[in-house]
């Protein structure tokens, strides 16, 4: 029970459980400011954290420990920072992308990518352009990352698979996507000119996209694709693609929309969904409070749209464009000063003020393991 204005007593219900895997790296910096955020919503959410990733490992030899498993499998959603450390095996880190990828079944990874107002000064060229497009990769085929590989001496062999089933989810997952958001346009981008499975790919989205005629669909091949963007930056609306193709144009686009520090990610399967920064570790930023925390608050905000709450999404939203329009608080990617906190900070007061979010009593329960 929390006292209210009056001085009585209501009882306060949880709306939503959100398993919180911070990781490495600058991860529990921005995630922190992510957090800060959500709370200032006014939604009420029990936070459950848990220790996962390379640090973990160190710490306790496991990357994913069982009580991170149970806490995904009873949370609404996870909100998931970045794995990974110079002391840790390669391969110790990725298990945690691998369950939450592969086990959990996220295959659509999306990647909202725009250029807010404010991001570049009015006299720099790039601040006139419409960058606003949603790129769309399969996160369980392709070079997945279970794919199999050999490394020899004087040779390496990756083995890259892509199956009718699963192109057929991802492109179908994109074409719902794309109706449900009001785009009117579907690409998918791949390189089957030459690689058979890519044809497969194109084949599957032919079949799909011929079924879906209120959306203009076509096929580029992905360098087509990146010279078309580098050209004209509204050449796309949204694109579905094999992994390795979404990870290549998505660096493209976002070195038009400022930097890593402003691209967020949604990872979606039937039932289950995390939400991450597309930017890693960055090791050489963490613990000085100067990350950009701004790709961890949008990929909360894709969270609460995925949990269906829209209004509050928005909110985020036109917090983030305020503060990046005002352009009095900077992190030092965006030419400025200021800290991570300060962002994070400058950013929940705009979303705390919203006018149209209902005002409520809130009470967040923070668990950590």
């Amino acid at each position: 029970m929390i006292s209210n204005s009056s001085g009585g007593y209501r009882i306060v219900s949880r709306d939503y459980k959100i398993t919180v895997m911070p990781g490495d790296g600058i991860g529990p910096e921005v995630t922190a400011e992510a957090i800060k955020v959500l709370e200032a919503t006014g939604l009420v959410f029990e936070f459950r954290h848990c220790n996962v990733g390379g640090m973990a490992y160190i710490q306790t030899g496991k990357p994913l420990p069982d009580y991170a498993r149970e806490a995904c499998e009873e949370a609404d959603a996870v909100l998931f920072g970045a794995v990974g450390h110079d002391y840790a095996p390669y391969g110790i880190p990725r298990k945690v992308l691998i369950y939450l990828r592969i086990e959990k079944n996220a295959y659509a990874n999306v990647r909202p990518l725009k250029l807010y107002p404010g991001v570049y000064p009015p006299d720099d060229h790039r601040s006139q352009q419409d960058v606003n497009l949603v790129i769309i990769r399969d996160n369980a085929e392709g070079f997945a990352l279970e794919h199999e590989g050999f490394l020899w001496e004087d040779r390496g062999i990756d083995k890259r698979v892509i199956t009718q089933a699963g192109a057929q989810r991802i492109i179908l997952f994109a074409v719902t996507y794309a109706m449900k958001h009001g785009r009117r346009k579907i690409t998918c981008i791949d390189q089957s000119n030459w690689l058979f499975s890519d044809k497969l790919f194109r084949n599957a989205f032919n079949l799909v996209a011929e079924r879906s005629p209120r959306l203009e669909a076509d096929c580029v091949s992905v360098d087509v694709a990146a010279m078309m963007q580098a050209r004209d930056p509204r050449s796309f609306d949204v694109i579905v693609t094999p992994d390795i193709y979404g990870d290549i144009l998505s660096g493209f686009v976002i070195g038009q929309i400022g930097g890593v520090g402003l691209a967020p990610s949604a990872c979606i399967g039937n039932d289950f969904a995390f939400f991450e920064p597309i930017h890693g570790t960055a090791w050489d930023l963490a613990g000085k409070g100067v990350a950009n925390p701004i790709a961890s608050i949008l990929s909360a905000r894709l969270m609460l749209e995925w949990l269906g709450r829209e209004e509050e999404a928005e909110s985020i939203d036109n917090a983030v464009r305020s503060v990046l329009s005002e352009s009095k608080i900077r992190t030092f990617d965006l030419g400025g000063s200021s800290s991570s906190s300060q962002m994070g900070d400058a950013i929940a007061a705009l979303v705390g003020s919203d006018p149209a979010l209902d005002a409520q009593d809130q009470k967040t329960v923070h668990v950590d393991r």
